[in-house]
C-alpha cells in the first residue's frame, strides 16, 4: 500500500476541523481530511433563524432517528446530526457553553489525567475570539468568534424580567465564574451569520499546501495490519479505492459516526461483530455503549401584547425580515435558536445547576420534514443537565451507508424524570410572575390542567425532545467500558485515535458543541508532542 498522508482525519466537524488546522501549521506534515458530506455553502447554513429547517436535510444532515423510545411511549426521536464542512456546528443553534468546572473535574478524577477543568481551560482560552468578555475566563485572540446576542426581542426582554422578578440571579457570562442564574446566551454569530467551526478553523488553511480535502466522500473502514491503523477505504463518486497512512488515523465522526466506523472495521464488541460476520480485530464491548443525551421538554405560552416569530415572520413582514439579512445583515434572520439561557437547581439538594432553560420568543410545532412551523407564543425549553440513563447504539447492516440502530434509553431511571417534572414546576413559576403575566401570559402547553406530578410525567413522555447532544460511545478511560485512553488511542490499535463528543466519559452541564473544538486542539497537542518523542 502507497502511503499517500502522515495524518488522515475523518469527519471534517467541530473537532475535525481544528484538528486539521493545527496538524497542519508544520508544512512537513501532510494532513488529508474526509468529509462524508458537501461544502458547506447553502444559505440555510450561514442564516442563523434557518438552523431548524436544516434538521431533516438528507444533503447537510445525517438525518438519524432512535428506535422507539420505550419510556416516551415508544416515540422515535430526531437526531440531527451535521453532514458538511463544520459538522453539528453548521447545522445547532450556536449556543456557547463549556459546561460547569465539576463536569471536567468528574473526567479528571474517573482516572484521565490532563482532562480536569484547568487543564482544558487554555485551550478554551486560546481557541476563543470573545467580543464581550475580557477577563481569566475569555480569550480575545482566537479563531472561534463568541458574542453574546443583541438586539433581542421584547418578549425575550419581558422574560429576564419575569427571572429577576422570581428571584433569580442575573448571570453576564455563564462560561465565567459560576454558571447559575439567567442571562443572554453567547453565540457563535459574526455579523449576523453563523460562524461554524469550518469558517473558524477550516476555510482559513484551504490554500496549505501540505492540506488535502475530500467531500462527498464515506469512509467505509479503516484498514489495519498487525493491529496498526495503516489506511481507509473510502467511496465517493470516483468509486472505491484505499488511502494509506503512515502515521496516525483520527476518528473525529462524532458520537454516531465514530462508533460506527470502528464496528465496520472489527473494532468492537465481539458477539455483534460476529453477528454480523465482521472479522474481529480487537474485542472493545465499549463501543457504541455509555450512549448519553440530554432530554428536553417544551413549555410554551401564548401572550397577547407583543409580536413574537409568528407574528413578526407573516409574509408582509418577511420581505422586510430577508432585506435586512441579505442587505444589511441583521433582523430577525440573524437570531440564534435561543437567545436567554438559565441555569438552575430543580432541588435544595444539588450542589450546582442540573437544569438548563432555552428560551426563544417563539412557539411551534415541527413538521415532518423538520423545520418549525411558527405559532403565537414563547417558549421555556426545559433540559435535564445529568441524567442517570445510558443507552447504546449497534450497526443495523454491514453496509456503511445504513444508519446505526441508536437506543437513547431516555427515562431509564425514576431521578430522570424527576428532575424535569421539577424543572416544569420552577419554569412555570416563573412565567406566573407579574411581567410575564402583564403581557397576558396563558399557558399553552402542558396546560392548565396539567398539574399532579403524574400528569407532568405522561406530558413528558409524549413531548420531551433530544436537545442533540449525544456523547460518550467510545469513552475515554481505564476499564472494560473503554474504548480510548486519555491521549485518545484507541485501546488495543496503533495509530488510531478518536477526538469527538463520543470520547467524553460523561455527559457536561450545557451545550456540547465548545467542549468538541477543545477535543481537538488538545488531541492535536497530543499528536504533536508524541511525535517528537
Amino acid at each position: 500500500m502507497k502511503f499517500s498522508h502522515k495524518y488522515i482525519i475523518i469527519g471534517a466537524g467541530s473537532a475535525g476541523c481544528v484538528l486539521a488546522n493545527k496538524l497542519s501549521e508544520d508544512v512537513e506534515n501532510s494532513v488529508l481530511l474526509i468529509e462524508a458530506g458537501p461544502l458547506d455553502n447553502y444559505s440555510s447554513i450561514k442564516m442563523p433563524l434557518a438552523a431548524s429547517t436544516l434538521f431533516k436535510n438528507k444533503k447537510y444532515g445525517w438525518g438519524y432517528e432512535t428506535q422507539p423510545e420505550k419510556n416516551l411511549n415508544n416515540r422515535t426521536i430526531n437526531w440531527p446530526r451535521g453532514k458538511t464542512l463544520g459538522g453539528s456546528s453548521s447545522i445547532n443553534g450556536m449556543v456557547y457553553i463549556r459546561g460547569q468546572a465539576e463536569d471536567y473535574e468528574k473526567w479528571l478524577n474517573a482516572g484521565n489525567k490532563g482532562w480536569g477543568y484547568r487543564d482544558l481551560m487554555k485551550y478554551f482560552i486560546a481557541l476563543e475570539n470573545n467580543q464581550n468578555h475580557e477577563d481569566q475566563f475569555h480569550g480575545n485572540f482566537g479563531p472561534l468568534w463568541v458574542e453574546t446576542y443583541q438586539p433581542i426581542l421584547d418578549a425575550s426582554r419581558s422574560f429576564l424580567d419575569a427571572c429577576k422578578n422570581y428571584g433569580l440571579t442575573k448571570n453576564e457570562d455563564f462560561n465565567g465564574v459560576d454558571q447559575e442564574g439567567y442571562g443572554q446566551y453567547q453565540v457563535n454569530i459574526k455579523n449576523g451569520q453563523r460562524f461554524s467551526a469550518s469558517d473558524a478553523f477550516l476555510k482559513p488553511i484551504l490554500d496549505r499546501p501540505n492540506f488535502q480535502l475530500l467531500t462527498n466522500t464515506l469512509v467505509e473502514k479503516i484498514i489495519t495490519a498487525n493491529k496498526k491503523a495503516i489506511g481507509v477505504k473510502v467511496k465517493n463518486k470516483s468509486g472505491v479505492k484505499i488511502i494509506g497512512c503512515s502515521s496516525e488515523i483520527i476518528l473525529c465522526g462524532g458520537s454516531i459516526n465514530s462508533p460506527q466506523v470502528l464496528m465496520l472495521s472489527g473494532i468492537g464488541p465481539k458477539q455483534h461483530l460476529k453477528d454480523h460476520n465482521i472479522p474481529l480485530i480487537e474485542d472493545l464491548p465499549g463501543v457504541g455503549q455509555n450512549l448519553q443525551d440530554h432530554l428536553t421538554v417544551n413549555i410554551s405560552y401564548k401572550i397577547n401584547k407583543l409580536k413574537t416569530f409568528s407574528e413578526l415572520m407573516k409574509p408582509l413582514n418577511m420581505i422586510k425580515n430577508l432585506f435586512e439579512y441579505f442587505i444589511q445583515r441583521k433582523g430577525l434572520m440573524t437570531y440564534p435558536a435561543s437567545d436567554i439561557g438559565v441555569f438552575f437547581k430543580t432541588n435544595e439538594f444539588e450542589s450546582t445547576p442540573n437544569a438548563q432553560v432555552h428560551f426563544a420568543p417563539g412557539a411551534g410545532e415541527y413538521k415532518k420534514n423538520g423545520a418549525m412551523k411558527p405559532s403565537s407564543g414563547i417558549t421555556a425549553s426545559v433540559c435535564n443537565l445529568r441524567p442517570q440513563s445510558r443507552g447504546h447504539l449497534e450497526l443495523s447492516s454491514i453496509d456503511p451507508e445504513d444508519a446505526p440502530k441508536i437506543y437513547a434509553n431516555y427515562l431509564d431511571t425514576e431521578r430522570d424524570i424527576q428532575w424535569m417534572v421539577e424543572g416544569i414546576q420552577k419554569v412555570r413559576k416563573i412565567f406566573n410572575t407579574s411581567p410575564m403575566q402583564q403581557l397576558g401570559a396563558t399557558e399553552l402547553k402542558p396546560g392548565s390542567q396539567c398539574n399532579e406530578d403524574e400528569d407532568m410525567k405522561k406530558f413528558i413522555r409524549n413531548e420531551s425532545l433530544s436537545v442533540y447532544h449525544p456523547i460518550g460511545t467510545c469513552k475515554m478511560g481505564k476499564g472494560n467500558e473503554c474504548v480510548v485512553d486519555e491521549e485518545l488511542k484507541v485501546i488495543g490499535i496503533k495509530g488510531l485515535r478518536v477526538a469527538d463528543a463520543s470520547i467524553f466519559p460523561s455527559i457536561i452541564s450545557g451545550n456540547t458543541n465548545a467542549t468538541c473544538n477543545v477535543i481537538g486542539a488538545k488531541c492535536a497537542e497530543l499528536i504533536l508532542a508524541g511525535s517528537k518523542d
